[in-house]
């Protein structure tokens, strides 16, 4: 079986998320299902990588499978990863030329006095008029 390293949190064991499709006998519709599975972990694998398991005899309670190769890695987590990388440089790069702008906005005469000009006003309560 065939299936993608989804915990490696056990000291040598790994879980390894296990999927196939399935069709419905009545309605011919396919779906996806999957199972994990304790495995012995001998090799030392990584989150996301998709590894090659084989049924053994119990290692413990309910580990009955261990890893035979790592076949490659989750191409689909490692461009995920890399994306939100590259957008986050890429915010960090824009974020502080926003900041300055409204740092100088901010700190603009006209616009201070307004902000003063409010404050020195006295609130209305409910029920009152301008008059």
């Amino acid at each position: 079986m065939i299936g993608r390293i989804v915990s490696t949190k056990l000291k040598n064991t790994a879980t390894v998320l296990v999927e196939r499709k399935a069709v419905h006998p009545l309605y011919k519709k396919s779906f996806i299902r999957s199972k994990k599975y304790l495995v012995d972990d001998s090799i030392g694998v990584k989150i996301g990588d998709i590894v090659e398991i084989l049924k053994i005899r119990p290692v413990s309670k309910k580990k009955h499978f261990k890893i035979i190769k790592v076949v490659g890695k989750n191409l689909e987590e490692l461009t995920a990863e890399k994306l939100k990388e590259e957008a986050k440089r890429v915010v960090e790069e824009v974020m502080p030329e926003k900041k300055k702008q409204k740092e100088s906005t901010v700190n603009s005469p006209q616009l201070a006095d307004k902000i003063e000009e409010k404050q020195k006003r006295p609130r209305k309560k409910r029920g009152e008029s301008d008059s």
